[in-house]
């Protein structure tokens, strides 16, 4: 048997025997699922689900569909979150490189002139040169140590990308809500305008009135304070559309400015129920436990990885190439040489660092096993509560809706009373402020209604389907 040989077996023996040495059982994975329930315990659908259809569905807006087509298309944190993507990705090809050996070209050349030792008077002039393909020092991975890193990369590039998921999702929701909420101002302005609009045919009425002697000047301030808080509040509103216009457009990768809508909130139908399918589903569906899942998986491959840094590692360089005395003579034959060096490197003395390192990476599992429990629990906790967030609401806004129907007719009734002298102005004004309350109470329960679909949607996991939102863009 050749030397290279006989040291490559040596070193492999000597391995192999401190591996024996080393092993140790492989700890059982830990437990991942909480318990989950069959059902809701707000009463939903349990055929089907939210998150199977695109949300524009719900809403019937074409126009809610293109803002989100393009928050998705030019979103600042969104392209972040796809650059984390590809940078995982990267970090995945480098921990795969370290599987295989690199092979450079390597040349050198060494001139020396030294005393001969012979004769301290003559110096003696000798030259090396050698070129060729060599093999840096490259680790053989033969108890899978460098394998189990590579697990872990392809485990963060996967919760990485779900993490982006998650992002799409969040942004898809943000949108959304943010379009709605616009409505609700646009609304809530359109009423403020009616109601002072209202005010104001009731000022010159009372001014009429005064001047004829027929009321007291009391009734006149008491009508400009009304008119006065109806333009404070139109002012207000218009602020408040100002502001989501700034943000929206943010969202949308726009510089601020003005954003262009034409639906109306009351032209939003409003579903009468909303399937949520069965909570299992939110273990293939949400992205951010998908996420904690592969989280959890990369951590056992580091456990992994750093218990098998306790067994020796081989190492093997080489070289093959030419090796010439003289630069001149590079080219001759016989001058084609190589070199196999193998080597074993067995930790003794670490000053407890290998140790240490176990230790943390079976900490950040148990870390990792406790964030993906709270991941499931907090998504079960969101789809709770926006299925009673959308009942609720529901509710309160049927029940605004008599409100503000009961409002109209007592206002009718009083002026009625007022102009025949039978009640007082103070009673119009009051009237007419219970009114404006109601409306602007009944727009906010409509639009907390929809956001109410906008939360369940996302704490199921649903997504937005490119085609069906660049179709309905077009």
């Amino acid at each position: 048997m050749s030397a290279p040989r006989t040291a490559l077996a040596a070193a492999l023996g000597a391995a192999l025997l401190a591996a024996c040495a080393a092993s140790a059982p492989q700890p059982a994975a830990p437990a991942l699922e909480p318990p989950l329930p069959a059902g809701w315990v707000a009463q939903a659908p349990l055929a089907g689900s939210l998150a199977e259809r695109p949300l524009g569905v719900f809403f019937d807006s074409a126009e809610l569909d293109a803002l989100v087509a393009e928050a998705l298309r030019n979103n600042r944190d969104l392209r972040i979150a796809a650059e984390r993507v590809e940078l995982a990705r990267a970090q995945y090809g480098l921990a795969r490189a370290a599987l295989v050996p690199a092979v450079v070209a390597d040349a050198s050349a060494t001139a020396q002139r030294a005393p001969s030792p012979l004769d301290a008077n003559s110096n003696r002039r000798s030259e090396s040169v050698t070129a060729g393909l060599a093999v840096p020092s490259w680790e053989i991975d033969l108890w899978g140590r460098i394998r189990s890193q590579v697990d872990s990369a392809e485990r963060n590039v996967e919760a990485t990308a779900a993490l982006r998921r998650a992002a799409e999702l969040s942004l898809s929701a943000q949108v959304a809500q943010g379009y709605l909420e616009l409505l609700q101002v646009d609304h809530q302005l359109t009423v403020s305008r009616r109601t002072a609009d209202t005010r104001r045919d009731g000022l010159r009425l009372v001014k009429l009135r005064f001047d004829a002697g027929v009321v007291s000047m009391v009734d006149v301030t008491q009508a400009q304070t009304s008119l006065a808080q109806a333009e404070q509040a139109i002012s207000e509103l218009e602020r408040q559309r100002a502001v989501g216009e700034n943000g929206l457009s943010v969202l949308l990768g726009r510089n601020p400015g003005p954003i262009a809508r034409t639906r109306r909130l009351t032209e939003v139908p409003v579903a009468a129920e909303l399937p949520a399918g069965i909570p299992s589903d939110l273990l293939r569906r949400r992205p951010d436990i998908i996420a904690a899942e592969r989280t959890v998986a990369a951590s056992a491959a580091d456990i992994d990885a750093a218990r098998k840094a306790f067994l020796p590692t081989v190492s093997l360089t080489g070289f093959l190439g030419i090796i010439s005395p003289q630069l001149s003579q590079l080219l001759d034959a016989g001058r084609l040489g190589y070199s196999v060096t193998p080597g074993i490197t067995l930790p003794l003395l670490t000053g407890g660092r290998l140790d240490a390192n176990l230790d943390a990476a079976s900490a950040r599992q148990r870390i990792a096993v406790q964030e993906y429990g709270r991941s499931v629990q907090t998504a079960l906790r969101e789809v709770e509560d926006a299925l009673v967030g959308f009942q609720k609401r529901r509710e309160q806004r049927a029940a605004l809706e008599r409100i503000v129907a009961a409002s109209r007719e007592r206002l009718r009734l009083v002026d009625l009373r007022y102009l025949n002298g039978i009640s007082s102005y103070f009673e119009v004004l009051d009237s007419q402020r219970v009114l404006f309350d109601a409306e602007l109470q009944l727009t906010q329960a409509t639009a907390a209604t929809y956001g109410s679909v906008i939360q369940l949607y996302r704490a199921l996991g649903g997504g937005w389907d490119p085609a069906a939102v660049q179709a309905a863009s077009r």
